[in-house]
């Protein structure tokens, strides 16, 4: 059972017991020498316990080599004072208070399109919607949103409602002006789209005889000033000390105010605007009296990069966009014919706001720490601990300074992912989950704990509340999904971060020296990042990149780098780091119009606000993932994963060496801590048309093997059919491949999210350690890679590419459809 706390510092439910210590740093990936800062909130221990560890592996399975970590001294080791700290979430424009704005007679005007007018009892944040406001309580004015999804004016206690509900998802003019010396109140709700059957509205006429109030909060769009308060919900409030509530759910467009009640034409005039120039050889804006009553004039297709709300109005009362909303929105004026908010600006006008947004949860900082510069380069967590066994870690990646390696070997950890998967709520929240991974998932308390606390922010796999597809993540919150311990419900197993501790755990075990680094360090430091190390590897699912980190990759593999794609799914989904926050704070990803997708962006929005480029894969702006390590998704399945078996390009002089000490007919990685086998949940293969080099060695591969669960990609068919899964379809497989780049480079991929679950198997015993041992040992050697055999340089095609070696690869493996 839960509980809900419905005091004015906690308005949110809560579930009791558990995790009563969620913590996070302002950093995932630090420089030695560097400070890390770190924030806990405590709601319900008095104090608790921070120690600093090393984490080597973070899987619990008893079947494997259980948590590892390791104590390091560090300055805030000890017990700290606990405290209760409050996310604020919900988006909303900000704009100073100031004296333009305490009207007593105005205008307010906007277009709105709510994507839930109805906030009914039970929602987690019930309630009127404010649109435009200044107002607390009963003093001042705003445009709201009532419980029957009416537009009402609000002046001080009084209220006037236009009697008719909005329709959702559709463009409405609203309007209200008060003339103070009458006390005549005029209220407009003009839907843009008039169906035979809607009744026709006419203005709402009233009389108040109060002018409104003036009042010190600022004047907010997308949400109303709620309270004072001085307690934690006050403390990482904007502005600090005041609360704000009544959050929308919806776009905003074309935001105007005027300091007098216009007339209906005056009120059309507006609707374009203000514009400076006033003779007749340049497009006069208001002019005359409509002029003098101008206060404000927001567009909202200004500026979208950033952080600010622009006003084109007299006194400039720009705003500040606060907790991250959606931008580059089309707006009530967008014709269809331009998808690029960049080469139509006047036509995105729209913000859309949600009451989960979070871009950062403004805590109040705990403690911090400066990194030591001889502090080894590894992944490290704080380690947060109650008398009462509360618990929780706050993981961060320590790299070494830019140029100065410590390893010949780097670990590239892919944030951007974990970022992309931040909190995910599918498995509470997923109807269809069952269907999807083929048995009941099980969850963690985290699930359950997010599933009750909305206000700590979802994945990019998520809807907002309303229904809209999250496409912006932060990092500046709690992310209980970025841990040790944590087992994903897709998987049953690690995923993502504490997946990518088995392979830190398999080379530490190993005895190799090695640094790690992350995405974000190889985007934003460039080449100079990686250019020492003589081989990268990756982790298990680097999915989500931006284009520097796949440029910075590729010019670091024709000069003679060393790659080792160690996962699956990699380099899939297009992102973009958002300018107008700190280093790798905030990432953005759209779903467009083909990939695998939890939600699609609406036509005309699939360009990031963050950077104008187009969303969704990277393979449908020309840049193939195969091309990166070699092979390409082409299958996804949650229920059990296989084994490969070697072809007979794996005999290949070029890359058999791989394979010393591994026979040739040995059943390669039929173990694993992660679904059952080395091949499993989300699968790659070598296609040559896609962008697998012509002269790639497929030398392993678990084709035949998998279940009807696994199913192939929707982007590689046209429309739906029978056969595309893992007991029929032949690209339903995973594949290891090799191939050499320039200067004596080489990539070696081994092409499943589930790989590296199966290196300790047997006390690091087996086959896939073998194998990863062998091409490590090779590719971290010291300069160019041995050449290949001269006759091995021949032109090749790709449609066409050896024909005859396809059909002795056929020949090698097991009959389609038959498991064994």
């Amino acid at each position: 059972m839960t509980s809900t706390i419905t005091s004015a510092e906690t308005p949110y439910p809560v579930a009791p017991d558990w995790m009563r210590i969620t913590a996070y740093g302002d950093k995932w990936s630090v420089q030695q020498g560097e400070r890390i800062n770190f924030y806990v909130n405590c709601d319900g221990p008095a104090e608790y316990d921070a120690q600093l560890v090393q984490l080597i592996n973070g899987n619990t399975d008893p079947a494997g080599p259980g948590l590892k970590e390791i104590p390091a001294d560090a300055p805030f080791n000890g017990t700290h004072v606990g405290r209760k700290q409050v996310i604020n979430s919900g988006s909303y424009v900000l704009v100073p208070n100031r004296a333009p704005l305490d009207l007593e007679s105005f205008t307010i005007q906007a277009y709105v399109w709510p994507t839930m007018p109805h906030k009914v009892d039970g929602y987690w944040r019930p309630g009127p919607q404010a649109i435009v406001s200044k107002s607390i309580g009963d003093q001042g004015y705003g445009l709201f949103i009532n419980d029957d999804a009416e537009v009402e004016l609000r002046i001080n206690g009084d209220v006037v409602t236009s009697g008719a509900p909005l329709r959702d998802h559709a463009w409405t003019f609203i309007a209200a002006t008060y003339d103070a010396a009458t006390g005549e109140v005029v209220l407009y709700q003009e839907p843009q789209i008039q169906y035979a059957l809607d009744p026709q509205l006419a203005p709402t006429t009233a009389t108040i005889t109060t002018p409104p109030a003036r009042t010190d909060v600022p004047l907010t769009i997308g949400a109303a000033a709620d309270r004072y308060d001085d307690g934690p919900a006050g403390v990482s409030s904007v502005p600090v000390g005041l609360v704000m509530g009544n959050h929308y759910n919806g776009k905003i467009d074309s935001v105007r105010i005027a300091s007098r009640a216009l007339s209906r034409l005056e009120i059309e005039q507006l609707k374009g605007g203000a514009n400076s120039g006033t003779d007749e050889r340049r497009s006069v804006g208001p002019t005359g009296g409509l002029a003098a009553a101008l206060v404000a004039t927001w567009d909202f297709g200004k500026d979208i990069p950033t952080r600010r709300a622009h006003d084109d109005g007299p006194y400039k009362l720009h705003g500040d966009v606060i907790n991250l909303p959606t931008r580059a929105m089309t707006g009530y004026n967008w014709s269809g014919k331009v998808t690029d908010w960049r080469l139509a600006p006047e036509q995105y006008g729209a913000i859309h706001f949600h009451d989960d947004d979070v871009d950062d949860a403004r805590w109040a900082i705990d403690f911090s720490f400066d990194v030591p510069a001889h502090l080894k380069s590894a992944v490290w967590a704080v380690k947060l601990t109650s008398s009462e066994g509360d618990e929780d870690y706050v993981p961060f990646i320590v790299r070494p300074p830019l140029g100065a390696p410590t390893a010949k070997i780097a670990v590239i950890l892919s944030t951007q992912s974990y970022m992309a998967y931040a909190n995910e709520h599918l498995a509470a929240n997923a109807g269809a989950a069952e269907l999807l991974v083929y048995r009941v998932p099980m969850m963690q308390e985290q699930n359950m704990f997010l599933a009750e606390h909305r206000e700590y922010g979802g994945s990019i796999y998520d809807t907002h509340t309303d229904g809209s597809g999250i496409c912006l993540s932060s990092r500046l919150r709690p992310v209980l999904s970025f841990r040790p311990r944590y087992d994903h419900f897709l998987a049953q197993a690690p995923w993502q971060f504490p997946a990518d501790l088995h392979l830190i755990d398999w080379l530490t075990e190993m005895g190799y020296d090695f640094d790690v680094i992350t995405d974000e360090d190889v985007s934003y430091d460039g080449l100079e990042r990686i250019e020492g190390y003589n081989v990268l590897l990756t982790g298990t699912h680097p999915e989500h990149h931006d284009g520097h980190y796949l440029d910075n990759i590729q010019m670091y593999k024709e000069r003679g780098g060393r790659f080792m794609y160690m996962g699956g799914d990699g380099f899939y989904w297009i992102h973009t780091f958002h300018p107008a926050y700190e280093r790798g704070e905030v990432t953005e990803m759209r779903r467009c119009e083909s990939g695998i997708r939890t939600w699609r962006a609406d036509p005309g929005e699939y360009h990031h606000q963050s950077t104008g480029d187009l969303g969704g894969m990277w393979r449908f702006v020309g840049r193939y993932l195969h091309a990166i390590g070699g092979t390409g998704m082409s299958a996804e399945g949650f229920d059990i994963g296989t084994y490969y078996t070697r072809t007979p390009e794996s005999n290949d002089p070029r890359v058999s060496w791989a394979f010393e000490g591994i026979d040739f007919d040995e059943r390669i990685g039929d173990f694993g801590l992660v679904s059952g086998g080395a091949a499993g949940l989300e699968v790659d293969i070598v296609d040559t048309t896609l962008g697998s080099p012509p002269h790639t060695l497929l030398t392993a591969t678990s084709a035949g093997r998998h279940t009807e669960g696994m199913l192939l990609v929707m982007e590689d068919y046209g429309f739906s059919q029978a056969g595309i899964d893992g007991t029929h379809h032949p690209r339903v497989r995973s594949d290891i491949a090799f191939h050499e780049t320039p200067n004596g480079g080489a990539c070696f991929a081994f092409s499943s999210i589930a790989f590296c679950g199966s290196l300790s198997h047997n006390g690091y015993a087996n086959n896939i350690s073998k194998l990863v041992g062998n091409v490590l040992d090779r590719f971290s050697m010291d300069g160019p890679l041995p050449a290949p055999d001269p006759s091995n340089i021949i032109s090749r095609g790709r449609a066409d590419y050896d024909t005859a070696l396809n059909t002795t690869r056929a020949d090698s493996q097991t009959p389609t459809g038959a498991l064994s």
